[in-house]
């Protein structure tokens, strides 16, 4: 399994298709285990348009938090975006300097 760490953006992936059928981003990770924090859902596949009682099921179910170890054999998973870069954490250079150091853009530059 990939080494996954916090801020990673994952997908549990269709067994057949090899399509996301669940989104979601790590929210803390050691080196036995990490967990996940469910944002999104494939409806079609969770049946979601048959019933209303499929929709409460879903989002109670399907967007909860869930702890996957590291050597378990459970469905793939795979990295959809990372926020590291060769081992380190990743800022962008905009993200960096939010914090009241100058912009390099501004509306008035030509």
């Amino acid at each position: 399994m990939h080494n996954f760490r916090t801020g990673d953006l994952i997908a549990k992936l269709h067994p057949v298709e090899q399509t996301p059928i669940q989104i979601g981003i790590i929210i803390e990770h050691d080196a036995h285990e990490f967990l996940v924090k469910w944002t999104s859902y494939d409806k079609v596949f969770f049946m979601e348009k048959e019933e209303d009682i499929f929709r409460e099921l879903n989002n109670s179910l399907l967007l909860g938090i869930t702890r996957v170890r590291r050597t378990s054999r459970g469905p793939e998973i795979s990295l959809l975006n990372s926020n590291y870069k060769d081992g380190r954490l990743y800022k962008s250079r905009k993200t960096a300097q939010i914090g009241g150091a100058p912009n390099e853009w501004s509306p008035n530059r030509r």
